[in-house]
């Protein structure tokens, strides 16, 4: 019988005995499987290694059965390059400059490796360490921490650090002359991560901004304005297109960010009504809003 403390596992059958084929392969062996991927064992190593597989059953869902060994194959030797990347050494603080966060779902920590990651209030998401490599990146695991000896709440500050200083001074774009709503993209993996320094890379908003990050690439951001609340489903209906039609999903909610606080806001379609379900400070932010308009 399945032990009751196992995650449910997502991927069927098929998918999951396809994936070990191609594991098999090149020589890795499947120790344990989660719910959104797997524990590995490279070859010739004790050390076990994640992979995620979402994105990947998300590709082969949608094409011929036949096709499968080839995509998952493919898919395999692009990781091969961070499973063979060069050792991550015990003392982390010797890669500092590589360090970098990653935002998006919460990872199931029941298997044994797991990256370490905090949550993000009042979003549901949890922001995660990587380790980037030129072409690829790892994720910095618990078991890594405990080697080094090192707080990940340390780590993170110098990896944020990092973002700041790999992020261009012209990130964001308006998306159009019409609407506020600025798009930031610069395809290194870390665009979602960015929207954690929002507030430093766009001029002051009184009122704070709504924020959507549907994929990892993807990272829309409005200034929260009285004209704007009329028409703030537009940002909602970026995000769930978004969310639905590109690989890396991360979420198709959107975020009110105001003084370094996130919360969901709630925006709807009712009947061609437009109906915002906001949380409660945001009327305090309106009220600031309404006091320095002229008149």
């Amino acid at each position: 019988m399945p032990d009751d403390d196992e995650p449910p596992l997502q991927f069927p059958d098929d998918f999951r005995v396809a994936v070990a084929a191609q594991l098999a392969a090149i020589g890795y062996s499947v120790v344990c499987w989660q719910s959104s991927g797997v524990d590995v064992r490279p070859p010739a190593d004790n050390e076990q290694q994640y992979i995620g597989l979402e994105n990947l059953h998300r590709r082969v869902k949608a094409s011929e059965r036949t096709e499968w060994p080839r995509i998952i194959r493919e898919f395999l030797d692009h990781l091969t390059g961070a499973l063979q990347a060069p050792a991550i050494p015990d003392d982390l603080t010797t890669i500092s400059a590589r360090l970098r966060p990653r935002l998006g779902v919460p990872f199931d920590h029941k298997g044994k490796t797991h990256p370490w990651g905090i949550p993000l209030p009042g979003t549901g998401l949890e922001i995660n360490l990587v380790v980037d490599f030129p072409h690829t990146m790892a994720y910095v695991t618990d078991s890594m921490l405990a080697k080094c000896r090192q707080k990940g709440e340390d780590l993170l500050d110098v990896a944020m650090d990092n973002l700041r200083s790999a992020t261009p001074g012209d990130f964001f774009e308006l998306a159009t002359e019409e609407l506020e709503i600025y798009i930031g993209h610069t395809g290194d993996g870390y665009d979602s991560a960015r929207a954690l320094l929002v507030e430093e890379l766009l001029p002051d908003s009184p009122a704070g901004f709504w924020v959507a990050i549907p994929s990892r690439e993807q990272l829309a951001v409005w200034p929260v304005s009285l004209g704007a609340i009329a028409r703030v489903q537009v940002l909602k209906m970026f995000a769930t297109e978004n969310y639905r039609e590109h690989a890396y999903p991360v979420t198709d909610d959107v975020f009110w960010v105001w003084q370094g606080t996130w919360y969901r806001f709630g925006i709807t379609l009712r009947d061609n009504d437009l109906v915002l379900d906001a949380p409660t400070p945001f009327g305090d932010a309106l009220r600031e809003l309404q006091s320095d308009e002229p008149g």
